[in-house]
């Protein structure tokens, strides 16, 4: 019986993203998506196992097993270690995944430096093409971390490289972050929306380091926290996948095996979905 056979079809679908669990080999991360029922998983192209083709392919072989496919590819940081190079090559790896989604993200190491959403534009507007040939739909994900901000950031720049297979990856922590919310999401066109990361958090940051520090190890459970997930949820168009990106540092601290902390963000998450898709 694979993961398919036992999946209750009238539960939300959510998937599990890499970075919940990125210190596991991917078979403990496997192991813990299906544990927790995930619907689809992320992988990230930059992670050290995704470069070995024999270990990627039995990731994916044991992924089709499970009925679990790859939503997408993460990883593809746009300027901070190369240019276009380093990304045919990572979406190479992509196409070993047999994902249909690359995301993209102009990440700023240096806090002090000005954002500019157009530093990066001829870069993506470049890989937009070549994942188009590869029938790859591109992702841009936004955070204040990042040379494009915020989500009106994004929005501004998808209209100005007007790319067919360009759209928006909304992260809840990035957009509670940015200071917007569901406001801002009602106000623009959804359908520029292809994809959610779901995390839940304080409202009020302690500063760029502490903001820094819980979106790479330490996120709340959906449901846990006091972003107004639900209404976000709500206005996400119905096909997007939400996937939760919750790593949880202070449990793997505690001991709390990578399949246990998997259920629990996937429970959450799940809950959290029922009364915004039923």
């Amino acid at each position: 019986m694979n993961h398919t056979d036992r999946r209750d079809g009238s539960r939300p679908r959510v998937g599990l993203e890499h970075l919940s669990l990125r210190r596991e080999p991917l078979s403990v991360f496997v192991a813990a998506a299906a544990a927790g029922d995930a619907t689809s998983v992320c992988l990230s192209v930059r992670h050290p196992e995704t470069h070995d083709r024999r270990v990627l392919r039995e990731t994916v072989s044991r992924l089709d097993d499970l009925g679990i496919p790859v939503a997408m590819g993460d990883g593809f940081l746009l300027g901070t270690e190369g240019g276009l190079d380093i990304l045919r090559r990572r979406l190479d790896i992509l196409l070993d995944m047999r994902a249909p989604l690359a995301n993209t993200c102009a990440y700023e190491p240096d806090p002090n430096a000005p954002r500019d959403p157009g530093a990066t534009a001829d870069l993506l507007g470049e890989f937009c093409g070549i994942a188009r040939t590869a029938q790859v739909d591109v992702l841009l994900e936004f955070t204040p971390l990042s040379h494009v901000p915020s989500l009106a950031a994004a929005v501004d720049l998808l209209r100005q490289l007007d790319q067919p297979n360009l759209r928006i990856l909304v992260d809840t922590l990035h957009l509670v972050r940015a200071g917007e919310g569901p406001a801002d999401l009602g106000a623009m066109d959804r359908r520029l929306v292809g994809y959610c990361q779901l995390s839940d958090g304080a409202l009020a940051s302690a500063g760029v380091l502490a903001y820094v520090d819980e979106a790479n190890h330490d996120r709340a459970v959906p449901g846990d926290g006091e972003f107004p997930l639900t209404e976000i949820l709500s206005l996400l168009p119905p096909e997007v996948t939400v996937s939760a990106e919750v790593p949880l540092r202070r449990l793997e601290r505690l001991g709390v095996s990578p399949e246990d902390r998997a259920r629990r963000i996937l429970e959450g998450s799940r809950r959290l979905l029922a009364g915004v898709r039923p």
